[in-house]
């Protein structure tokens, strides 16, 4: 009976990995477990307090407890009144590439999705354009002790129930929470691990 030699296996190898079938297979594979750890992202994303504090707008109680219990982020942070600062987010961190590279006797997968400086660059202060409303909410915020809010509108309020008053009018300062650094830092690490699968 003749044996393959070393040369001619790993020839063979290479046939297979570049075949049809072996990469449908390996699509199939990757395709079907990142749908799950993407879906599972984004429902870590959509659950988060802060998440749900913003979506609820000017009227939402402030569930991160960022604010000491007062006012809610929406309107600490200035947006707009009719404004949705979470749908373009969601939007971005949704995208995704998974890039098949045949390389000798295996398939590497690489799967692209936005970094945290694409986050950051696209989640701008409504007052500060060159500072990130992400990273305030990681890093703290200034102004709580200036934050004047009623439930009542207020005339001159972009957001409709609070503004930022010269005085100060309560103690107590910014409480920094984790939100998108920790929750992409999980996806890398779980991305990373799929893409080392070895096919």
């Amino acid at each position: 009976m003749a044996t393959l030699s070393a040369k001619n296996t790993k020839k063979i190898q290479r046939q297979v990995v570049r075949g049809n079938a072996f990469k449908k297979e390996v699509r199939r594979i990757i395709e079907k477990e990142f749908s799950q750890l993407h879906k599972e992202f984004l429902a870590t994303f959509d659950n988060h307090p802060v998440t749900l504090e913003i979506k609820g707008g000017p009227s939402s109680s402030n569930i991160s407890r960022t604010l000491s219990g007062t006012g809610n982020l929406f309107t600490y942070i200035g947006f707009n009144e009719g404004s949705d600062p979470i749908t373009p987010l969601r939007e971005l961190l949704q995208t995704y590439e998974i890039k098949y590279h045949p390389k000798q006797e295996s398939l590497r997968v690489n799967i692209d999705v936005p970094s945290k400086e694409k986050v950051f660059a696209s989640t701008p202060l409504p007052w500060a354009t060159g500072r990130s409303w992400t990273r305030g909410i990681e890093r703290g915020i200034s102004g709580l002790g200036q934050y004047l809010v009623k439930s009542a509108k207020i005339r001159k309020s972009k957001s409709g129930h609070a503004i930022q008053v010269k005085g100060r009018v309560r103690a107590g300062k910014f409480s920094n929470i984790q939100y998108m650094s920790a929750l992409l830092n999980d996806y890398y690490k779980k991305i990373k691990k799929l893409e080392n699968k070895i096919f």
